[in-house]
């Protein structure tokens, strides 16, 4: 059901591209898009083989279940504060004892870091009312049951040249990839950097966003008004109306500046003692839209704009409609 090809890039670990060919090679009709799903590559680690495309496949989902997928560097951790806020009748107290990633476990993790736990095992024994559990996967790579079962899924996305930037950082702080910032760019443009295709990601989950187990959101949309993401986001996940001193209580958590000066709420610290990283690696670093204008140059700013013309003209889609102003 699945073909993978080798990749060459830049990436300090193996890399492949993946499809998802579905019943007779006819791509996966589970998930509720019309397209030629030929056309579908996502470029992933070489331990993210067809074994582990079919344990992720058959993951048994749960009706409690909320997903929160996104491309990397897209607001994840974020949304993943506040989602297991809602869900949790905004336990802060847990919140400000344990990291993100101890109560919302990433289901594909095990496939990037092979010498850690196997994250698929980790979410399967996951225990708790509702599982929040993160995925940077496509839709077509995601649990099927996601699809067939119609579990709940929060889709965050982010502006790409604010993604370009903030990965470059992550990617080689981690020490996961290795060249200048405009290796990175043309190499993400060439869908060869870990999860592009950026805009297959994206625009897959923007056509599906009315669908009623779709929460589309951008990370330019919270920054602009969370308030309403969060009224938003309560209703969708069928939590509870916040009054007035919950919800104040609940944005002053998810400030950045809380967040990034906060042990649990920014991993930075734990990540430097359980990996090899940069000197000046930062998990959470400026939180800001348009951070792409005072790093990106304007070739390169160029070279991002150009594949997102050509990408979204043939969905009738232009960025502003996604993101507006930036």
């Amino acid at each position: 059901m699945y073909t993978s090809r080798s990749l060459d890039s830049s990436a300090t670990m193996p890399m492949i591209q993946i499809q998802c060919n579905g019943p007779q090679g006819l791509g996966p009709d589970w998930v509720p898009l019309e397209q030629d799903w030929k056309a579908r590559w996502c470029t992933l680690p070489a331990g993210y083989s067809s074994d582990f495309a079919q344990r992720i496949d058959a993951f048994e989902t749960r009706k409690s279940d909320v997903f929160v997928v996104t491309f990397m560097k897209c607001g994840t951790t974020w949304m993943q504060e506040l989602a297991w806020l809602l869900l949790n009748n905004l336990n802060f107290e847990r919140a400000k004892s344990s990291f993100p990633f101890q109560r919302s476990p990433f289901l594909e993790y095990s496939s990037i870091d092979e010498e850690g736990k196997d994250t698929i095992d980790e979410c399967n024994n996951f225990e708790g009312d509702s599982r929040l559990i993160k995925s940077h996967l496509p839709a077509q790579l995601l649990p099927r049951q996601i699809w067939t079962q119609g579990r709940k899924v929060i889709y965050v996305c982010r502006n790409p040249k604010d993604v370009v930037v903030s990965s470059y950082h992550h990617m080689t702080g981690l020490f996961h990839w290795e060249g200048s910032l405009d290796d990175y760019v043309d190499q993400f443009v060439a869908d060869k950097i870990l999860y592009t295709s950026y805009w297959a990601h994206i625009i897959d989950f923007y056509r599906m966003r009315e669908n009623e187990n779709i929460f589309f959101v951008t990370y330019e949309e919270m920054k602009r008004d969370l308030k309403d993401v969060v009224k938003r986001l309560s209703r969708f996940l069928e939590c509870k109306d916040l009054n007035d001193n919950e919800m104040e209580k609940l944005l002053n958590h998810l400030s950045f500046q809380n967040i990034k000066g906060s042990k649990f709420g920014n991993p930075t610290a734990f990540i430097k003692t359980v990996r090899k990283t940069a000197d000046n690696y930062e998990f959470i670093r400026r939180g800001i839209v348009g951070s792409y204008k005072d790093e990106l140059s304007p070739d390169q700013q160029k070279k991002v704009d150009a594949t997102t013309r050509d990408f979204l003209k043939q969905y009738g889609v232009t960025e502003h409609d996604i993101f507006g102003e930036f």
